[in-house]
């Protein structure tokens, strides 16, 4: 069994409540120092996760200045890439516990992957 890049116990908590917001703080960093942070929302049995912009901020890239796709691969997954470059994945309280702890791991990495492809381009 894999081991969870951030404490699932704050996702429960959240997952109990009607409404709510956290910062989930993951084992992962861009670049040795600055940690990869994960947003979740709760909104009546929907979650949204997200990095906030943290892959972009952290690469120095200009948003602007850069298009990207809509989509990042996460091995056999994938995460969505806003046109700010958010990466972001939604999910439902109906979809069980092991789905809602993976997506805010899909979009940490996601995250990553976003990061590394922008310092390419440089």
């Amino acid at each position: 069994m894999k081991t969870s890049i951030f404490d699932t116990n704050d996702l429960s908590s959240l997952a109990r409540r009607e409404r709510g917001e956290l910062v989930l703080d993951t084992a992962l960093t861009y670049d040795g120092i600055t940690p990869v942070r994960i947003r979740a929302r709760k909104r009546e049995g929907r979650f949204d996760f997200s990095d906030g912009g943290g892959a972009v901020a952290a690469a120095g890239a200009d948003w602007r200045r850069v298009t990207f796709e809509r989509s990042i691969a996460v091995g056999e997954c994938s995460a969505n890439v806003s046109r700010r470059g958010v990466v972001s994945l939604p999910g439902f309280t109906s979809s069980g516990d092991e789905r809602l702890a993976r997506l805010p791991e899909l979009v940490a990495e996601g995250s990553l992957a976003l990061y590394q492809a922008l310092l390419a381009l440089d």
